[in-house]
C-alpha cells in the first residue's frame, strides 16, 4: 500500500515540475534570460519528464485501477498525459504552454482521485 500512495505522491510532484518547467521557459525566453534558458530548454529535460511521467502514472494509476476498479480515473490520467505530449509538439508558444498546464493540471487532479479511492477501498 505504502508504494501505491508514494507513486501518486511522487506523480503529483513530477507534475508540479513539469508545470512550472513549460511556465519558467517561455518566461525566461520573454525577460531575456538566454543563458539561463539554455539550461532549461533541452530536449532531454522534457523527455525526461515526459517519460518519467508516463512511468510512475502508469505504475500508480494501474495498481489503483486494480484496487478501486474506477474507470474515470486513469482516463483523466490518459487525456491529461496526451495534452502535455501535444503541448511539446505545437508551434504555437501560447498554445504550447496552455495545454501542457492544463495536462499536468488533469494528471494531479487524477493523482488526488487516485489517492482518495485507494484510501478508501483500503479503509473498508
Amino acid at each position: 500500500m505504502k508504494l501505491t500512495i508514494f507513486a501518486d505522491k511522487l506523480g503529483i510532484c513530477a507534475s508540479l515540475v513539469c508545470m512550472i518547467h513549460c511556465i519558467l521557459v517561455p518566461f525566461l525566453l520573454i525577460i531575456g534570460f538566454d543563458s539561463l534558458l539554455y539550461l532549461f530548454d533541452q530536449e532531454w529535460i522534457e523527455i525526461g519528464l515526459l517519460s518519467s511521467s508516463l512511468i510512475i502514472g502508469m505504475f500508480s494509476f494501474l495498481r489503483g485501477y486494480i484496487l478501486h476498479r474506477k474507470h474515470f480515473v486513469p482516463v483523466l490520467f490518459l487525456a491529461g498525459f496526451l495534452l502535455l505530449v501535444n503541448g511539446e509538439a505545437v508551434s504555437s508558444l501560447g498554445l504550447a504552454i496552455s495545454l501542457s498546464v492544463i495536462g499536468a493540471l488533469i494528471i494531479i487532479y487524477a493523482h488526488f482521485q487516485n489517492l482518495k479511492l485507494k484510501y478508501r477501498a483500503y479503509s473498508s
